[in-house]
């Protein structure tokens, strides 16, 4: 890992969990253009996949919510005040972890599963290579792996970050995966192009968790909670969705 000549700090989380700062005066908001026009798919530009490339629909077909009230950013708020539904965006990454089936553009709407026929949850995280609880993070999602998805819960994570401040790149993405042998999905966000308008950049990692029959954000917050308890996003799925479904399910 390279030396990085930053000061980072530990900063309490949600869930009483652990986050970092950096002490580089990161901008409270590293919002992005939803599209670069210098993208080149990643072969030399930003990693980020054009929003004309990828699924619309979901692996079954079915096209991804709209809802009338538009995409958000806002988490449940009790059992009956919906959360909003998280826009679909599109990242350059590898799927499942397979680096040896080269990069891809994944979608959210990879994920969008309206009968819960393939899983029950979306953890989504995002982390950067100079923060350690993101490293810690990293190694508790991997070795988490078996028992979430006997739960029902699919991890993919975005890195953000190289060092402070500088967008990550194809090259930190395979150094991050081989360093913490990640076997989920990953993906690029560099410099938090898709995510940066969820939360201050510097202060990470984020995760998020979302019911995949409507895409609705359930969680969301900064900081590494150790324990990884979903129990809460797990229990909210069990129960009719706050948002309709437009299919029939079985």
């Amino acid at each position: 890992m390279r030396a990085i000549a930053i000061t980072t700090v530990c900063l309490m989380g949600v869930a009483s969990g652990f986050g970092c700062s950096s002490s580089s005066g990161s901008p409270a908001h590293a919002t992005g253009p939803a599209c670069n026009p210098c993208d080149d798919g990643g072969s030399g530009g930003n990693g980020i996949a054009s929003p004309t490339s990828g699924h619309n629909v979901n692996p079954d077909g079915v096209a991804y919510p709209r809802p009338v009230t538009g995409y958000g950013h806002t988490p449940r708020g009790n059992s009956t005040q919906a959360g909003s539904v998280i826009q679909n965006f599109k990242f350059l990454g590898y799927r499942d972890g397979n680096r040896a089936a080269g990069m891809t553009t994944i979608s959210l709407a990879d994920y969008y599963d309206p009968c819960q026929k393939h899983h029950k949850l979306l953890h989504l995280a995002a982390a950067a290579v100079w923060c350690n609880p993101c490293n810690m993070e990293t190694d508790a999602l991997v070795a988490a792996k078996a028992m979430l998805d006997a739960s029902g819960v699919v991890v993919v994570q975005a890195l953000d970050e190289g060092n402070v401040g500088v967008p990550a790149t194809a090259q930190d993405l395979n150094l991050w995966m081989m360093r913490h042998s990640v076997n989920f999905t990953e993906m690029l966000d560099p410099g938090l192009a898709n995510l940066g308008s969820f939360f201050k950049a510097a202060e990470i990692p984020w995760n998020a968790d979302i019911d995949v029959r409507t895409m609705e954000i359930l969680t969301a917050g900064t900081g590494y909670d150790p324990t990884l308890d979903m129990s809460v996003p797990l229990a909210q799925v069990a129960q009719s969705p706050l948002y309709p479904i437009p299919v029939s399910c079985p």
